[in-house]
Order: structure tokens, then sequence, then C-alpha cells
């Protein structure tokens, strides 16, 4: 949908839900499918809104404030297993109710005894927050063992709201509803000039948190977002797939590549096998590959080649003994040290250069 921003699906949670922002109306939305306690949660709020005007105003404010969205016998309306009954027949509540209407303090008021109360009165490490009765709830008969914030659900009674929260965060909460006390109990005439308005006054992150960011120690730690944990984080997933991939490429790559290596070996073998039967005159027969011949007809190939290297043997002979030829008689088949003409001349010289230097020597002695 165009109109909507920041879609986060939260499919890991007791109930899933999918959160989202609308643009037009600058509303944060949580949507769920077949959750219908929510529905009678959601009379029993308008119930309480009605009864009491300031009730939505003092819901709206504790929202603002916490930046969250998240016994006697009654009469039973099961729902999914649960009790979802409350009393909504307003018109007859005055007279179940005694108490109904005597309540004539401000909204302000209300505000502040609500912060005092949780920062001065209630005891988180004994009592149970709960809506349902007016007496306090202990732990001890909830036989719940947290040592952080417990709440209780107004339906589910054995789901405890608060366990979701970590001891960072309790201490987070618990720091930002004294320092709202004591903001919202100081009277002031004059509000700083760096505040625009009252309520960014009141409403000062930097003074109700002390500066700090909330923790994030409930969130994933790959992608920093809540309502999953890490092993299904949706990134994670994303990146283990790609990776995967890659390691498929690399692992094709390298086979290929081995491959190639054995085809290169393989080559350079029969090269070097070729040549050695070349040097030990062994003819080497062509045969295509994944033949089938028979005994016969590589017998046939093997005579063929021997004629066939004999009357080329024969061919290069005939080439040769034309190209001899002598230049002292002009006759074919000898060249001019082996022609007999040739061979006569260089005796008689040699004779001849053989007795005169015999002379020569004798004479020399005579004269000496």
């Amino acid at each position: 949908h165009s109109g909507l921003r920041n879609v986060l699906p939260i499919t890991t949670a007791k109930v899933p839900i999918v959160k989202f922002f609308h643009v037009r109306s600058g509303l944060e939305v949580d949507i769920s499918l077949y959750n219908t306690l929510a529905l009678h949660n959601t009379r029993l709020l308008s119930s309480y809104a009605a009864i009491d005007p300031r009730v939505k105003y003092l819901c709206y404010t504790m929202k603002v404030f916490t930046k969250i969205y998240k016994e006697p016998k009654k009469p039973e309306i099961l729902v999914d297993g649960w009790n979802v009954y409350f009393f909504d027949k307003l018109e007859e509540l005055s007279v179940i109710w005694p108490e109904y209407g005597k309540n004539t303090e401000s909204i302000g008021q209300l505000w502040l005894g609500l912060l005092r109360f949780y920062t001065e009165d209630f005891d988180f490490k004994e009592h149970v927050i709960c809506i349902r009765r007016k007496s306090l709830l202990t732990t001890f008969k909830k036989q719940w063992t947290s040592k952080y914030i417990v709440i209780e659900d107004p339906f589910d009674l054995n789901h405890n709201l608060g366990a979701g929260l970590s001891r960072k965060m309790t201490n987070f909460i618990m720091k930002a509803f004294i320092n709202g006390r004591r903001v919202f109990g100081t009277p002031i005439k004059i509000f700083p000039k760096e505040y625009p308005s009252k309520m960014e006054y009141f409403f000062d992150p930097e003074v109700l948190t002390e500066g700090e960011l909330a923790p994030n120690d409930r969130c994933c730690r790959i992608c920093g977002k809540i309502g999953h944990f890490m092993k299904d984080c949706p990134l994670r997933r994303k990146l283990r797939r790609r990776q995967d991939f890659e390691d498929t490429i690399n692992q094709r790559y390298a086979e290929n590549k081995e491959k190639r290596s054995k085809e290169d070996k393989e080559i350079q073998n029969k090269a070097i096998e070729r040549e050695s039967s070349v040097k030990e005159g062994k003819s080497e027969l062509c045969t295509p590959p994944k033949s089938k011949l028979t005994r016969a007809s590589l017998e046939v190939g093997r005579d063929k080649a021997l004629r066939q290297s004999a009357e080329k043997r024969k061919r290069l002979e005939d080439r040769d003994l034309r190209e001899k030829r002598c230049f002292i008689c002009g006759r074919e088949g000898h060249i001019k040290k082996e022609c007999p003409q040739y061979k006569g001349a260089t005796g008689s010289l040699s004779n001849k250069y053989m007795t005169q230097g015999k002379a020569s020597q004798k004479r020399t002695q005579q004269e000496s």
C-alpha cells in the first residue's frame, strides 16, 4: 500500500502482528488476525473511557510518556479458553459501584498521583500490576518469580506482560518514572526559552532518560529490530543465501579448473608418449575416439601404414638420386667427390706433390 511506511512483521510473538506507519493520519498501527481477545480488551477500555472522560487522557498521557505500544467469582464468557467477562452495563454501574463519580481530582492530579504511586508506594519486587482488583496482588500469590516489572493480563491471567523485560530495560523505565515524577511535580512559572511548547518541556527525553538510549538487549543482534530471534533474522537468511550462492559458484569454478588441469595433463602426457614412440621408430595409428575396431581391421591398417611409409621412403631416395649430379662428368647418381675422374685427378696431384717434397728434402740434406 502506497500510504504505509516502515512495515515490520513480527511473526514470532505470542500474537503475531504487522506494524506500520500510516502516512495520512500520522498513526502507528498494529494489525493482527484472529486475536479475539483484543476485541474484548478494546471494549473494556472503551467502557472505562465512557465511565470517566479523564481515563482516555491519562491513557494517552501514559502512551506519550513511555513510548510503548505494547477476586470474587465472576460470570464466565469463554473465548479461546479464557474468561473475558467484565461488567459492561454502564447504566446499572451506579447501583453496583457506590463510589462511582465521587473522585473529583483533575487530570494533572491523577497523573502526578500515578507517578507518585509507582515511584514511592508500589513495590515491584512484591506486587503485581493488576487492573481487575482494588487490593494489591502479590507475586507470591501468583507464584511468579520474576525480579522485574510484573503485569497481569486482564483476561489471560497466566500471562505476564512484563516477562519480556530485561534488567537494563527495567532500570531504564524506573529511571524515566522517577525523573518524570520530579519534572511534573516541580512547579514552574516561566518555561525555558529553548522549549517552544510546554509539551516538549515535560516530555523532553534528554531529561526523562538523562540522555540515555533505550537498551536494545531484547533486539536482534544482526538487524537491531524486535520481534524475532537472531536465528530467525530475515537479514541473516538473506546473507546466508547469498553466501551459499557464492560458495556454489566458487565450488563450480574450482571443479571446472581441476577438470581443465586434468585434461591438460592428459593431453601433455599423450604428446610425450607420441614423441617417444616417434623417436623409437614406432608407427602410430590414428584411430577415432570411442571406436571399436576388430583385430583384422587393425592389422590391415598397420600393413597399409607400413606400405605407405616404404613408398614414401623410396620416393625420397629417388628424389635424392635425381638431385645428385656430378659437375665434372655431368652424370646423375653421384656428386663431385664420388666421381671417378675427380678421384683419379686428385690421386695424380697428390703423387706429384709427394715426389716434389721428397726431392726438396734430399737437396736440403746435401747442402747441410
